[in-house]
């Protein structure tokens, strides 16, 4: 483990990115601005390949960071064009986007188990929040399993907005479906941190639980994700504004200059529709230059009339559980787009 420089610049420099959380420390990896750009999220999976320099840091030396513009959020139920849109929104000199910061899902689990210290947060988001020139806001899109943490994030500064963006429950269903197994596990995992986070009853024993379908399974953590982002545009009126995939992707334009507005980025329409128009779109946000299609996820899937019947059917009985939970079957209508 490498030491920085000094400890100002560990301080100063946003090159320093926090990269995770341990007890009262903070361990940063060094990564140049355009490093951002070629990393998927900021998890090992993806720094560590680039051996970065790091460092370490108890919390009580790291209270003296300057403070920092504001950041943004985007919030997002999982499957739904969250990573592009934080992409799109990565514009030096304008925007930084941080994808998914690992130390998030950390301090996350910290909350969960009562052991996050009261300033560790703001310290935290301090520190992602530094930007790289002065003029330049920085957009932090936490994981979904992050959400728990969304309102204490948006309480630290008056002027943090936040868009939560989802997918229409069957288009999240047929994503599920689409990855298989691994799609399957990973919302099986989500479904208990959710259900932890959200206190949510949706009346079903143990034994029910444990009968249901993978799709349903799925469908109830939509739910869940769904009452989450309900909680946060009651909580905070006009700082949080919902954003439905296909809209996105459908209205890439508009949907530019919307959010922009919405975080006070210095964008006029002229950039939102370069940037709509530009490469941003064309190479897949997950798969780093993969080409990618932004008309591909609007298009109907193959028809695999199992699959389509049984999406059908949990999608209804979603429907009817979340009514009787007290969750409306719509998505809150505080769209980017009747600001």
């Amino acid at each position: 483990m490498s030491p920085p420089d000094d400890s100002a610049s560990l301080l100063s420099n946003p090159e320093w990115l926090p990269a995770h959380w341990r007890g009262s420390n903070v361990q940063f990896a060094r990564l140049a601005r355009n490093q951002h750009e070629g990393l998927t999220f900021l998890s090992d999976e993806y720094i560590a390949p680039l051996s970065p320099e790091t460092a370490s840091a108890g919390l009580a030396g790291l209270r003296g960071t300057p403070v920092a513009p504001a950041p943004q959020y985007i919030f997002h139920s999982a499957f739904a064009a969250s990573t592009l849109l934080t992409r799109v929104l990565d514009i030096p000199g304008v925007a930084l986007g941080l994808k998914e910061p690992e130390i998030l899902n950390e301090l996350a689990e910290a909350f969960r188990s009562r052991s996050l210290s009261g300033d560790a947060l703001e310290v935290v988001v301090q520190l992602l929040a530094r930007p790289f020139v002065t003029g330049e806001k920085v957009i932090i899109k936490p994981s979904n399993v992050a959400n728990l943490l969304a309102p204490s994030l948006l309480k630290l500064n008056s002027d943090s907005n936040a868009i939560f963006l989802y997918a229409p429950l069957a288009r999240f269903l047929r994503s599920i479906a689409d990855k298989g197994l691994w799609g399957r596990r990973w919302v099986r995992r989500l479904y208990p941190v959710v259900t932890r986070d959200t206190g949510l009853d949706f009346g079903l024993s143990a034994g029910e639980q444990f009968e249901l379908t993978d799709l349903q399974v799925a469908a109830l953590a939509w739910l869940m994700q769904h009452a989450q982002a309900a909680k946060l545009i009651e909580a905070f009126p006009g700082r949080v504004l919902t954003l439905n995939s296909e809209v996105f992707l459908t209205r890439r334009e508009e949907t530019i200059a919307a959010v922009a507005a919405h975080f006070g980025l210095a964008l006029d329409q002229n950039q939102s529709r370069e940037i709509a128009e530009g490469p941003a779109f064309a190479t897949h946000s997950k798969e780093i230059g993969r080409a990618f299609d932004p008309e591909e996820p609007l298009r109907p899937k193959a028809v695999i009339p199992i699959l389509d019947e049984e999406i059908a059917m949990v999608a209804q009985w979603a429907e009817a559980v979340g009514e009787h939970a007290g969750i409306s079957p719509k998505f809150p209508s505080h769209s980017v787009f009747v600001k």
